[in-house]
């Protein structure tokens, strides 16, 4: 008997599938932090990038990432950031640094717009 499965979409899957589907429609879709930007973030980036942490700066919080929208833009271009040593084609490794084609894109797509904030989620 086949079971069926369910898929789990990622904030990435999920946002990368919202702009194609506003792209569909003649629109460029727009990331904002609250949406696509903070999740990422927060599984990449701010084990260092906290107060007191090895970075230079927090990305922590939406003041700060904004601050940095720029910089995040052209590190994540050039892969400067996140560091990972292992070359694209050593094999795969637990808990990777590495971001995806489409997280590199929703940062740099976000910092291209002049870092939007979108919708604060309620609390």
């Amino acid at each position: 008997m086949i079971r069926p499965t369910t898929a789990l979409l990622s904030a990435t899957s999920i946002a990368v599938f919202g702009m194609f589907a506003l792209a569909q429609n003649g629109k460029q879709y727009v990331p904002t932090y609250y949406v696509d930007v903070q999740p990422i973030l927060e599984k990449h980036c701010v084990s260092c990038h906290v107060a007191g942490g090895i970075a230079p700066f927090a990305l922590d919080n939406p003041t700060s990432a904004v601050k940095w929208a720029e910089r995040i833009g052209e590190v994540t271009k050039s892969e400067y950031m996140p560091p990972f040593p292992p070359g694209k084609d050593s094999q795969k490794f637990l808990n990777e640094r590495r971001l995806g084609s489409a997280s590199k894109k929703i940062l740099q797509d976000w910092a291209a717009a002049k870092a939007p904030l979108g919708k604060a989620p309620r609390k």
